[in-house]
C-alpha cells in the first residue's frame, strides 16, 4: 500500500513537472530530468523500503513509526517539488535572432519593480509564456546592457523591463528563421527525422523554418511558421 501511494504521488508530480512547469523538452534543456529522477528514487523507493524493513504487526509503535516515515517522505517530496517550481522556466524569450529560456529564479523583486508593463510584473505560475525582448533605444542603456552581458551578468532576456508581447516582434522572428535543412548538418543520423518534420507541415500547407532555443544545460530547436512566426513546435534537435 505504501508503494502504491508513493507511485500515485510520483505520477501527480510527473504531470506537474513534465507537462506543466517543464513542457516540450524544456526539462532536458534545463537539467530537470536528473533532479526529478533522483527525487523519485529517494522518495518513492526509499520510503516503502524503510516501511518494509520496520514493518511488524506485533510492534506497538508501528503506527507512530509509519506516521513518521510518511511525514518525512511527504516533506522531502514537497521540498523537491518546491525547488523545481522556483527554478521553473518562466518565459521563452525571442532575443534578436534566437529564443532563450528564462527561469523564475532569474528574477528578483528589484528587477520586477522596474517593469512598467503590468503583464510582466508577475511571473507565470504554470506553463512558460512565449514573449519577446526589445533592445533599448537609449545609448546609455545599450552600453550598460553590453557591459553587463560581456562581464557575465544579465543579458537582454533576463531584464523584464524590455519585454514585449511576442506579436510585436513577429517580423524579426520570420526574418531570422533558418531553413529546416540546416538541421541536418548539426544532427548527424537524424536526417529522416528532419524530413518527417518538413513533410508533416508541407501536408498542412505551412512553410516553416527554425530558430535556436538556448537552455541552461542543452539547446533545442523551435519550429516556426515563416508567414505568421507562430511557434509550432519545440523539438530536441541541435540548432547549431
Amino acid at each position: 500500500m505504501h508503494l502504491l501511494i508513493s507511485l500515485c504521488l510520483a505520477g501527480i508530480s510527473f504531470v506537474f513537472v513534465f507537462l506543466v512547469w517543464y513542457p516540450d523538452h524544456l526539462s532536458s534543456a534545463s537539467g530537470a530530468n536528473q533532479i526529478f529522477l533522483m527525487l523519485l528514487a529517494i522518495d518513492s523507493i526509499l520510503g516503502p523500503c524503510i516501511t518494509l524493513i520496520i514493518f511488524n504487526p506485533k510492534k506497538k509503535e508501528l503506527k507512530w513509526d509509519l506516521a513518521v516515515i510518511a511525514v518525512v517522505q511527504l516533506s522531502a517530496l514537497l521540498y523537491g517539488l518546491h525547488a523545481m517550481f522556483i527554478a521553473r522556466p518562466a518565459y521563452i524569450v525571442f532575443n534578436v535572432d534566437r529564443f532563450d529560456i528564462v527561469y523564475a529564479n532569474d528574477f528578483s523583486d528589484e528587477k520586477l519593480a522596474k517593469v512598467k508593463n503590468l503583464q510582466f510584473q508577475h511571473l507565470p505560475v504554470l506553463r512558460p509564456q512565449i514573449i519577446a525582448a526589445r533592445r533599448p533605444t537609449d545609448i546609455n542603456e545599450r552600453n550598460a546592457l553590453l557591459f553587463s552581458s560581456v562581464n557575465g551578468g544579465d543579458d537582454l532576456p533576463q531584464l523584464p523591463q524590455y519585454y514585449v508581447n511576442y506579436s510585436e516582434m513577429t517580423e524579426e522572428v520570420s526574418k531570422h528563421a533558418h531553413a529546416l535543412q540546416e538541421l541536418n548538418q548539426y544532427n548527424r543520423g537524424q536526417s529522416e527525422r528532419v524530413t518527417n518534420i518538413a513533410t508533416k507541415y508541407e501536408k498542412l500547407g505551412t512553410k516553416i523554418g527554425f530558430l535556436p532555443l538556448k537552455g541552461k544545460i542543452d539547446h533545442l530547436t523551435v519550429i516556426v511558421d515563416l508567414k505568421t512566426a507562430e511557434v509550432l513546435d519545440i523539438i530536441d534537435l541541435k540548432p547549431w
